[in-house]
């Protein structure tokens, strides 16, 4: 039985683990391909497992579809972010992403900190002196939302794509079961899930047009 249920799992894979590592050609860090290799390759295999069961019931429907957004999102996830860092990380737009404004405490002159506490009496020990200075966050820190639109703008997927694919990031949210449950409208679907796998071959399409632009 486990041997029948391994090789339907396999049996309409385009192949095995090593076209799954090279379907990623487009990524110039081999430890980043073979990671993203991997993780496709599990997402078609466990898609098939799941199938093979045939459990017709919503909790079944629910956890597959979840699992299959969660893998495809963090596919597209580190894609993009490995593109925009490495092979365009001197661009403006990129460059941009890490930059944000924050207010920094700064000294005034004695007199003009005086005239102000003066006008709010009360809360003069609070008050201090500050101004908008630039800073960056970490790579980390950055949202992925934001990451897909830099993509857009650099011509790297175009506009339509990228609004699927920072969709399929939202619904990777919702492993937190208390989000989940505040999204009543939000209905997992295989379609969306089928969706996420099939938006691969157009991301990679556009993605080498891109670098082959770049290259020329």
């Amino acid at each position: 039985m486990r041997s029948q249920t391994v090789e339907y799992a396999r049996n309409d894979l385009a192949g095995d683990l090593a076209w799954h590592v090279s379907y990623f050609d487009f990524i110039n860090d081999l430890e980043r391909r073979d990671r993203l290799g991997q993780e496709f390759y599990a997402a078609r295999y466990l898609y098939k497992l799941w199938e093979s069961l045939r459990i017709d019931e919503p909790w079944a429907t629910q956890s597959q579809v979840q699992l299959q957004v969660q893998q495809y999102a963090s596919i597209y996830e580190a894609s993009i972010h490995h593109l925009l860092f490495v092979e365009a990380s001197n661009e403006p737009v990129v460059q941009r992403l890490s930059e944000y404004r924050a207010l920094v405490q700064r000294e005034l002159p004695g007199h003009v900190m005086d005239r102000i506490r003066r006008l709010d009496a009360d809360d003069a020990e609070d008050i201090v002196g500050a101004v908008h200075a630039p800073r960056r966050t970490q790579e980390s820190k950055i949202r992925f939302d934001s990451k897909v639109a830099a993509a857009v703008d650099l011509g790297m997927i175009n506009e339509g794509l990228g609004h699927e694919i920072a969709g399929y990031y939202t619904a990777r949210n919702y492993i937190h079961i208390h989000a989940e449950l505040r999204q009543e409208d939000f209905e997992w679907q295989i379609a969306f899930a089928r969706d996420a796998y099939r938006r691969l071959k157009p991301f990679k399409e556009q993605v080498w047009a891109w670098l082959s632009q770049r290259r020329k």
